[in-house]
């Protein structure tokens, strides 16, 4: 019988193998990166080209052994910036393919507002930008608390001066209960709530998401377009490198030129796939455009910003996307779609950028995209 890597006593025997293994083979790459020919991209720094591999090697352990993070529901070190949202209490807001898998209901939803928090209708001023965003971390990684999501905090502060920022704790599918549409009912609970309990203009609210946050931004987008009688569509959206489609093979995936460049594990597209996707018995398969949106256009008026890096593994599955989004035939109506692509940077510098060294790149992608929301 093989060794399973996500139970012990295998978990400890690999966890113990790939410190070795890392230890062993950091100095080796202290030297081999100090030849810019040597590095992922000839273009990238040498503190780029270490962090990209040894957090490429993190994530695939993080998969091996199916590390598990906890969502906590108290407050923490947010503090009242920290709020715990119930489901809405209409029927109808809950239909279509949330209801996909009956075992997987509508839940409370915890999530964090920065800088300050919105605690009723009268604390939101005329007209103040307010972004509902979902963060990365492919489904089964990743929060919205302050450790994970600082840096973007931080940044849409800066280039949106005045904004709020609301970001849920949607539930993880490494965890009980967390595959699709899990995460899709906390996204539209999370936008019910800002519409419907503190009474936020939808047209001051901007969908944003990063990674696997960009492809559930995208599911909450198409959910209201098709629901615009009981969720009215935002004002905007913003994606930062999105995964477009769920339908691609883990191995067709690996054998791209920019899985040799990019920090996307493998491993970790497999885990994804593993734990989030719905049994395919239920009638939602890998092609629905909730799971692939690169496989129908959402016939939506709202304007659209996507940003991705040139040396994404993702990046033909992006501008795949684009192209649908761009061309589909919606009665001749217009399209509002911006594209901004950084050349030669990997997935997700928006929220990576602390760890990778893409910080300059990624204030300038988010003051492109505040430019792109001001117009």
């Amino acid at each position: 019988m093989p060794i399973s890597w996500s139970r012990q006593p295998g978990a400890a025997l690999y966890t113990v193998a790939f410190a070795i293994y890392t230890v062993a083979l950091f100095p080796g790459l202290l030297l081999w990166y100090s030849i810019p020919l040597l590095r992922p991209d000839r273009h990238w720094t040498y503190r780029q080209s270490l962090a990209r591999t040894v957090f490429m090697y993190v994530c695939h352990y993080i998969a091996t052994v199916e590390l598990k993070v906890a969502v906590s529901p108290k407050p923490g070190t947010e503090g009242r910036r920290f709020v715990l949202v119930e489901p809405g209490r209409r029927r109808e807001l809950y239909q279509d393919v949330l209801l996909c898998d009956p075992s997987i209901t509508p839940t409370n939803v915890g999530a964090v507002w920065s800088p300050r928090p919105i605690s009723a209708p009268d604390e939101h001023p005329p007209g103040q930008r307010v972004f509902l965003h979902l963060h990365g971390g492919a489904y089964v990684l990743g929060s919205a608390r302050d450790v994970d999501m600082d840096f973007c905090y931080s940044l849409l502060s800066q280039y949106s001066p005045g904004c709020a920022i609301f970001c849920p704790e949607y539930r993880l599918a490494s965890l009980p209960g967390g595959r699709f549409p899990a995460a899709l009912q906390d996204a539209v609970t999370a936008y019910d709530y800002l519409i419907t309990q503190l009474k936020i203009p939808p047209g001051d609210i901007v969908i944003s998401g990063d990674s696997a946050g960009a492809h559930l931004a995208l599911a909450l987008l198409r959910y209201v377009n098709a629901y615009q009688d009981i969720l009215p569509e935002p004002g905007a959206i913003l994606l930062w490198s999105p995964w477009p489609d769920m339908s691609i093979d883990v191995e067709a995936a690996d054998e791209r030129p920019a899985t040799h460049v990019d920090h996307v594990a493998p491993r970790l597209i497999a885990w994804t796939y593993q734990q989030f996707l719905p049994d395919e018995r239920l009638g939602v398969t890998r092609s629905n455009p909730y799971l692939s949106p690169s496989k129908a256009a959402i016939p939506t008026k709202v304007p659209m910003w996507v940003q991705w890096g040139g040396a994404e593994v993702l990046k033909e599955d992006i501008e795949k996307f684009i192209q649908v989004q761009s061309s589909a035939g919606d009665g001749g109506e217009e399209r509002h779609l911006s594209v901004y692509e950084v050349p030669h940077a990997p997935h997700d510098i928006f929220a990576l950028a602390p760890l990778l060294g893409w910080k300059s790149q990624a204030a300038k992608a988010v003051e492109e995209a505040i430019r792109f929301l001001d117009k």
